[in-house]
Formats: C-alpha cells, sequence, structure tokens
C-alpha cells in the first residue's frame, strides 16, 4: 500500500491581546470547511495522509501547535520546555522529539517534527530540501505552502519538484490556504497544482532537447485531456525515430499535429507553440531533409555515434536520389548506391574534399558504432580526441551533405 505523506511548514503566529491566536476557517472546493490556527490541520482532516512531516524554524509556532493539540494530554507539562522556548527563537530538535508522541496522540497518525534552517543563504537552503528528501522516501505526497516565510513556500515548491525528479515520488497536490483572500469569514484553500505542472512542462521541453525524445511529453498531454491515442501518437514516433525508422516517426507525427490546432487544456496550451515549433519538421521534406536535420541534432547534442550513423545514411540516400535507385531497399538500392560511389571515389572521380569527407564519415562511423578502437590510426586519434571529433565529424558532415556534384 502506497503511504501518504503530508509535507507541511510551521510559520510565526499572530498574537492579539483581546482574543488570542487567530484562527481561521478555511474552505476547500469541495465545500468542507475546517476551523485552525494552522492551516495545515485543516489539510490533514481533509486529505486523511498516513503520517505528516512537518517543518519549523527554531522560533516558529510550536507553542501554539502543542497548546491547540495537547492542552489536555496527561501528559502536556513533558512539552513546557518548547512552549517557552518559542518566544526566544530557541526551540531544538530534542524538545520536538519529546513532544512528539503528544501531537502524534492528538492527530492520531505518525509525525516527523523537524527543525530547518532559516534558509538565508544557498546552503541553508540546501539543508531545507535536504531535510524534506530525507523524512519523505516513498509514496504520494501532499504539500502544504501556506506558513513559513515568505520564501519558504518557493522552496516547499522545490521540495516537489526534487521529490518528483529525484526520488521519484508521486506529488499529489500543492495546497495554500489563502487567509489574505478571507471574504464573509471563509478563506478560500487555492490548488497550486498548475505551477507544478508548468515546471513538468519545463523540463520536458529541456529533455526534449537534449535527446529528442517525443514521449516526454504523452503523458503531460494526456493529463490536460488530450486522447491516449493522439499521446501514443508521440511515444510510437519517439520508438520508430530510435530505431531509424524515420519515415513511420513521421507519420506518427502528422497523425499528432491536428492536435495541436484547437487550444489545449492546462499547463500544455502555455506551451503549444513551443511544442508545435519543434514538430514542425514533420509537416514537409522528404527522407534526405529528415536524417540531415536529425543528424545534425545529434552532434549538436553531442550523440556522436547516432551523427555519424545517420549524416552516412543522408549521403546513401542522396545517392539512391541520383542514380534513381531504391533509398528504402538494400540489395536493390542502398547497397548498390554504396558500391558505386565507392567506386567513383576510388577511380578520382570526385573532388577530394569529397572524397576525404566520405572515408571520414565511413571509418568515424565504424569507430563509433563497433566500440572498438577504428583500424586505421589517423581515424583512432580522432575519435579518442573530445574536441577534434565533433570538429571533424561536423567538416565531414557539411561536406558531403551540401555537396551538388563530383
Amino acid at each position: 500500500m502506497t503511504t501518504h505523506t503530508l509535507i507541511s511548514f510551521l510559520g510565526k503566529a499572530r498574537l492579539d491581546p483581546a482574543t488570542g491566536y487567530r484562527k481561521a476557517r478555511y474552505r476547500f472546493d469541495n465545500g468542507d470547511e475546517h476551523e485552525t490556527p494552522y492551516f495545515g490541520l485543516a489539510l490533514k482532516d481533509h486529505l486523511h495522509p498516513d503520517r505528516l512531516a512537518l517543518f519549523g524554524t527554531a522560533g516558529s509556532m510550536w507553542d501554539v501547535l502543542l497548546g491547540h493539540l495537547a492542552e489536555s494530554d496527561p501528559d502536556a507539562e513533558r512539552g513546557l520546555a518548547l512552549i517557552e522556548a518559542v518566544p526566544a527563537e530557541h526551540v531544538t530538535q530534542a524538545m520536538l522529539d519529546v513532544a512528539r508522541p503528544l501531537i502524534e496522540r492528538a492527530l492520531g497518525l505518525p509525525c516527523d517534527l523537524r527543525i530547518i534552517d532559516y534558509g538565508r543563504d544557498a546552503t541553508g537552503q540546501g539543508a531545507i530540501l535536504t531535510a524534506i528528501a530525507t523524512s519523505v522516501r516513498e509514496g504520494k505526497v501532499s504539500v502544504d505552502l501556506t506558513h513559513g516565510f515568505r520564501h519558504l513556500a518557493a522552496l516547499g515548491l522545490l521540495s516537489s519538484v526534487f521529490l518528483e525528479r529525484i526520488q521519484r515520488l508521486d506529488i499529489d497536490g500543492l495546497y495554500y490556504g489563502a487567509l489574505e483572500m478571507t471574504e464573509a469569514g471563509i478563506s478560500p484553500v487555492i490548488r497550486l497544482d498548475g505551477l507544478l505542472a508548468v515546471q513538468r512542462w519545463i523540463d520536458a521541453l529541456d529533455r526534449f532537447d537534449q535527446n529528442g525524445d517525443y514521449a516526454v511529453f504523452a503523458l503531460l498531454l494526456q493529463a490536460d485531456g488530450l486522447a491516449a491515442d493522439k499521446a501514443r501518437c508521440l511515444e510510437r514516433a519517439a520508438y520508430y525515430e530510435r530505431t531509424m525508422n524515420l519515415s513511420d516517426a513521421r507519420a506518427q507525427l502528422q497523425t499528432f499535429l491536428p492536435s495541436l490546432d484547437a487550444i489545449l487544456s492546462g499547463a500544455s496550451g502555455l506551451f503549444q507553440d513551443a511544442l508545435r515549433q519543434r514538430l514542425s519538421w514533420a509537416r514537409g521534406g522528404g527522407l534526405f531533409e529528415h536524417q540531415a536535420r536529425l543528424a545534425r541534432f545529434y552532434l549538436n547534442t553531442g550523440d556522436y555515434l547516432r551523427a555519424a550513423i545517420l549524416a552516412f545514411e543522408v549521403v546513401i540516400t542522396r545517392e539512391c536520389g541520383t542514380r534513381n535507385l531504391d533509398l528504402h531497399d538494400w540489395d536493390r538500392g542502398r547497397g548498390p548506391a554504396s558500391e558505386m560511389l565507392e567506386a567513383e571515389l576510388k577511380a578520382g572521380l570526385h573532388r577530394d574534399e569529397i572524397r576525404d569527407a566520405y572515408w571520414m564519415l565511413k571509418n568515424l562511423r565504424n569507430g563509433l558504432a563497433h566500440g572498438n578502437p577504428a583500424q586505421i590510426d589517423y581515424y583512432r586519434r580522432i575519435i579518442a580526441d573530445p574536441q577534434r571529433l565533433p570538429r571533424e565529424l561536423e567538416t565531414a558532415m557539411e561536406r558531403m551533405l551540401n555537396t551538388t556534384g563530383k
């Protein structure tokens, strides 16, 4: 069974001399209302998590929390040291450890109470993220971004991204109790999941720009209402492109692209134009153009093996077109085209730079693809040099891809 953890931050309380600590009545989108001095308690009653991970500074309102929850507990005096330490901002982790059983009994669930840094600098902020990551290692997570210093809300959002990407946890929701939006005594509860969705899109675009994997968008689009069969087109396109089947990859993208003609909902709508731009190549061009585009893409991302393989295939594709051979059939097209071109190169029928570029591409492709050192020392030295390899590969690619004659 998946464990559901509620992460919350404890801020400082405001004491009114006449009425005591301020309470608020929070209303959730389903109509549920809860009155409490601390929104995290309302959220706990609304979500019914399996455990609570509560973070606060040495001066957070631990005294208010303890007094509100454990005032009638027979062991309430165990929390006196904590209560007395709050005004001077001297609460320690040892004090929280002593008070934890009182809070757990009152809430009826396991609690992890932790003192965190004020986060004044990068070191302190990193320590907060580490504390959160250490506290929550598995399962589903909901995050309360309401209390604490204003910058702690930003760190809370960042911690959600961290937990999702690094620890592979399921972020179920981000919540904010909007006390400053109170009307007629009711404070609305705002879901901030859209911020996390935007971050997921930014991350997906970044990953796509690094590896060209269309599948990274599929689940994001489905979450915003795109039909599953359209989203699967992106997954199939990614598979076909990885297996060098560019014709079928393009066909899958052409099936998907009309989905971008209508305005998408949610965060997907914000990134619709960016996605359309990245897929626009599928609307036109032939195999030569698509192979050339992909070869340059892989070169720019440092995937030299795929760049070399595709660049060499571009050369053969062009030769098939020039010689009226079947570019999709090896025995009747691509094989003979390669043999004819190599015979012409050996006979001196092409310019020296074309000859040198062709053999460079072929030898670099072979050396990279087989995972063994190239047999010719000249190419072996190129492959061993991280500065020279991309330079030589690019030069050979551009000479072969841009040549128009012998």
